[in-house]
C-alpha cells in the first residue's frame, strides 16, 4: 500500500498510471500534443454471415462476400487539441464467383477537444469532429458486382465524443467513450451501369445516397496496468438511396431503397506494452437489423504513438 496516501489518491494513482489501446470502434479524442502522432493499423476479416429483413429477421445468403481489410489509423496533432485524422483502406473481396482488390473511400477529418476529463470525477472530456469522405473506391461501371467498394458520394461528417476515465472497486480503472456521428452526402452521384446501387449494365441515370448515422460506447476495464477487456455497443442508422435514370432499353428507373439499421457488438483483448504501444484482438458481429446484411468481422489492431 502507499503510505502517507489519503484514499482520494490513491484512484487517481491508478487511473493515471493505466495503459489503455482503445476498443475496436469507438473513435479517440484529439491528441493531447502539438506534433503528437498516432498509427493503428488493423486487418479486418468480414465475413457475410445473412441478411435481415424489414422485420429484423435475418436470412441466410446465397452469394455472401467476404472481405480482408488494411484499414490505418492516422492521427498528427496540429495543436494541443487539434488533430488532422484520416485512415485509407485497401480491401481483397470475394465470393463465390470472383476476387477484387481496390482503395477504399477516404475519409479526413479534423477533431476538437474542448477540455480535458478528469480523473478524480470521471467528468468527460468533449471532442468534436467535423470532416469530408473522399469517394475514391470503385463504385460504378464495374465488371462485376464484387469490384464495388466505393460510394461514389462526398459526405460531410460531423460528430461528437465524450471520453470518461473512472476507477473501480479494486483500482480496475474503467474509460468510457459516449459518440454520435452524422453523414450526409453533399449532391449527386452519377451512376452508369453495374454499380454499388444495385444498377445493371445499361443504367445510366443518378443516386442520391441516404443521410445515415451512428452512435456507439466503448468501455475498457482494466485488469491491471496492461490487459484490458474492452467492449463496443454500435447502432447504425441508414436512409434509402434514392435513383433516378434509365436503364438498357431506355425505361425509365426510379427507385427509393429502404431505410435501414443495425446493432452490433465487438468484444475485444488489450495488451499494452507501454502508454505508448499496445495490440488490441477481437470480434465484431452484428447482433440485429432491418434490411441490411449480418456480418462477422474478427480483427486485430497495433496502436503506437510517437
Amino acid at each position: 500500500s502507499m503510505v502517507g496516501a489519503s484514499a482520494q489518491d490513491v484512484p487517481d494513482a491508478a487511473v493515471r498510471d493505466q495503459w489503455f489501446t482503445g476498443s475496436l470502434e469507438a473513435p479517440s479524442p484529439a491528441l493531447s500534443k502539438a506534433g503528437a502522432i498516432a498509427v493503428e493499423p488493423y486487418v479486418i476479416y468480414t465475413a457475410t454471415t445473412g441478411a435481415y429483413d424489414a422485420g429484423w429477421n435475418q436470412h441466410g445468403m446465397a452469394d455472401g462476400r467476404d472481405t480482408v481489410r488494411s484499414v490505418t489509423s492516422l492521427s498528427y496533432g496540429i495543436t494541443d487539441r487539434l488533430t488532422l485524422h484520416t485512415s485509407p483502406t485497401v480491401s481483397h473481396a470475394w465470393n463465390d464467383e470472383a476476387g477484387t482488390n481496390g482503395i477504399g473511400d477516404l475519409p479526413v477529418e479534423l477533431k476538437y477537444r474542448f477540455n480535458d476529463e478528469n480523473n478524480k470525477t470521471g467528468w468527460p472530456s468533449v471532442t468534436m469532429a467535423l470532416g469530408v469522405t473522399l469517394p475514391i473506391g470503385r463504385y460504378d461501371h464495374l465488371n462485376k458486382a464484387v469490384d464495388g467498394i466505393g460510394s461514389g458520394a462526398y459526405t460531410l461528417k460531423e460528430g461528437v465524443l465524450f471520453q470518461s476515465l473512472f476507477d473501480t472497486l479494486g483500482n480496475h480503472p474503467v474509460r468510457l467513450r459516449f459518440y454520435a456521428a452524422g453523414f450526409e452526402p453533399l449532391g449527386h452521384v452519377p451512376v452508369r451501369d453495374l454499380s454499388t446501387f444495385g444498377t445493371a449494365d445499361g443504367f445510366r441515370g443518378t443516386a442520391m445516397p441516404g443521410f445515415a448515422a451512428q452512435f456507439g460506447i466503448g468501455a475498457g476495464y482494466a485488469l491491471d496496468q496492461q490487459w484490458v477487456l474492452a467492449l463496443d455497443l454500435v447502432q447504425d442508422y441508414g436512409n434509402g438511396d434514392r435513383l433516378t435514370g434509365t436503364d438498357v432499353l431506355g425505361g425509365r428507373v426510379q427507385t427509393q431503397s429502404a431505410n435501414s439499421a443495425r446493432l452490433s457488438i465487438a468484444p475485444a483483448v488489450e495488451f499494452n506494452w507501454s502508454s505508448k504501444v499496445g495490440v488490441i484482438i477481437g470480434v465484431e458481429f452484428s447482433a440485429t437489423g432491418r434490411n441490411t446484411s449480418s456480418y462477422v468481422a474478427p480483427q486485430i489492431a497495433l496502436s503506437m504513438s510517437l
